[in-house]
């Protein structure tokens, strides 16, 4: 059998419980009509998509001043907190009815987008555009869709009158899009809740939700430097010690390394989940993850799929080099940014001593910033968060498998994770175009989709929050 990190998701002990209200009994908290409601989610969306929150400069605090003015209308407060400047995050919160049950029930998306190159945009990417069943705009999937969606939850919380058994929080963070987590918020409770925020993959096809990709882990992001120096002068008269040419062969050597497969029990558990919808080729390798020939069919499926592939080991890809001013000048100094992405409960200094022996130039050194997270393991599957996704999955979206997903990508949850808070990601329906769009040119929506998700997610803070009649 191939080997894991950690016991596959223990129990947690010592964690409250949330009521578990039927689905009958959660129907009457359901709006009269829908239609409205998504009319209402579609402008919030818009409005959102229309104030440029492009990071930087950031200027988040005019969408946290819209959500405080629409939760205002509805009796609910909201607080803005400045970090700085235009930085501000809002915060506001529904309390429990009665004694609270345990942890609260957070709610988070980010009101930061990266910037939109408007010249490669087919439509203005801040107007918000309706057209051909979607939404048009920067940040419609990365993430004010989820804002919109969220907002809508809670607001149909305080409109039916859910009694509930816990505190439900809505926090849209300022600055996520340049790696600052939790800005500007106060108050130590949100490290002690229970979270949905960004991070997974939820599949629209056919105009369905199609499968749930429930982010329950992520690798760790590292950047490491490789700075070679060396003898300048003039470029006539060579030079053994040519930095230029040292970080070349470090470089080299780094693209060819192949870092050891390991498999992860999220990861089989996600191509397990996956098998039924690939080739007969995939299908058998997946199968043979669990077997004695598990390294080799791990190296196969990365050629296949190499999505699949960094799912399967540290990657380390070179992002940055510099080196030299001029073009008949040998510089002092050479350097280059490798950008890493490790395994969960990776340690970052023993990893970073295997590059140094993969590089294995004498003139590079090799260095990172350290940081005080401690490694961060998979979310368990057994809380009653996850059970809640699976249930409101069944009723919201009848026949989508909810499989965990390790994503490759690196969110702030880490952070969070570390400091004891349970969190998934659960993101909103995305084609798989859709999905390509984000972060790139002519980003978009689909409104059925964005209907879909404001119902998944309402009834998974139902499960969470509902108090059952007595």
């Amino acid at each position: 059998m191939p080997p894991v990190l950690a016991p596959l998701f223990p129990l947690l002990l010592a964690l409250a419980v949330p009521s578990r209200a039927r689905t009958d009994d959660l129907a009457r908290f359901d709006p009269p009509s829908w239609a409205p409601v998504f009319a209402e989610l579609k402008g919030h969306l818009q409005a959102l998509v229309r104030l440029d929150t492009s990071n930087p400069p950031g200027d988040e605090i005019l969408a946290a001043r819209y959500l405080r003015e629409t939760l205002g209308r509805e009796g609910i407060a909201g607080e803005v907190f400045v970090s700085t400047g235009t930085r501000a995050s809002l915060v506001a919160r529904l309390k429990a009815q009665g004694p609270a049950r345990g942890r609260p029930f957070l709610l988070m998306c980010h009101t930061d987008v990266v910037p939109a190159e408007r010249a490669r945009w087919s439509v203005d990417p801040f107007a918000g555009t309706e057209k051909d069943g979607f939404i048009w705009g920067r940040g419609t999937a990365d993430i004010k869709g989820m804002c919109a969606a969220e907002l809508m939850v809670v607001e149909l919380l305080k409109r039916a009158r859910v009694p509930l058994s816990r505190d439900v929080i809505f926090f849209a963070q300022a600055d996520e899009e340049s790696g600052t987590p939790d800005s500007g918020v106060g108050g130590s409770d949100r490290h002690l809740a229970w979270f949905l925020r960004e991070g997974g993959h939820t599949l629209w096809r056919s105009g369905a939700i199609a499968a749930i990709h429930l982010q329950v882990a992520e690798k760790r992001y590292l950047d490491v430097k490789l700075v070679a120096r060396g003898t300048p002068g003039h470029s006539s008269l060579p030079r053994a010690d040519n930095p230029v040419h040292a970080l070349a062969r470090a470089l080299a050597r780094l693209s060819a390394w192949r870092p050891p497969v390991e498999i992860h029990p999220v990861v089989l558990r996600f191509l397990q989940d996956g098998a039924a919808q690939g080739t007969q080729e995939r299908r058998e390798l997946i199968a043979a993850l669990s077997g004695p020939g598990w390294e080799e069919a791990a190296r196969r499926l990365e050629e296949l799929d190499p999505e699949t592939g960094a799912l399967l080991h540290d990657t380390a890809a070179a992002t940055i080099v510099r080196g030299g001013y001029k073009a008949n000048v040998v510089p002092s100094r050479a350097e280059a940014v490798v950008n890493c992405r490790l395994m969960p409960g990776r340690d970052p200094e023993r990893f970073v001593e295997e590059l140094r022996r993969v590089v294995a130039e004498p003139g590079v050194e090799v260095s990172y910033e350290p940081d005080p997270l401690p490694p961060v393991a998979a979310m368990p599957l057994d809380t009653p968060l996850h059970q809640a996704v699976e249930a409101a999955a069944a009723e919201a979206a009848p026949g989508a498998p909810v499989s965990p997903l390790l994503s490759a990508w690196s969110t702030d949850s880490q952070s969070l994770r570390a400091r004891g808070t349970i969190m998934y990601g659960l993101d909103p329906p995305l084609s798989a175009e859709d999905a390509g769009r984000a972060h790139g040119d002519d980003e978009r929506i689909s409104i059925d989709a964005l209907n879909a998700y404001l119902r998944l997610l309402y009834r998974v803070t139902l499960r969470m929050t509902a108090r059952e009649r007595t």
